[in-house]
């Protein structure tokens, strides 16, 4: 397994590199995950939406930057 870290808004983020069959899968849950919890932050029934992190930014905020990130990967 492949694990490499991305940086994005100062805050940094494991993901993995996909150069095997394992890493692919892995890779493709946690987007799975990330949709998730970006789903959970939009309105109006999302657990999140208007929840805000101790620094005032709202939580998950820097997920569709990631999730844009990492389905690069799989295209490649």
């Amino acid at each position: 397994m492949t694990l490499k870290t991305i940086e994005i808004n100062g805050n940094k983020y494991n993901y993995y590199e996909p150069t095997s069959y394992t890493d692919l899968k892995l890779l493709k849950a946690q987007i799975k995950r990330i949709k998730e919890k970006i789903r959970a932050c939009e309105p109006p029934n999302g657990f999140y939406y208007g929840k805000v992190s101790k620094l005032g930014v709202p939580w998950y905020n820097d997920y569709p930057q990631l999730l844009a990130f990492l389905e690069g990967l799989l295209e490649k």
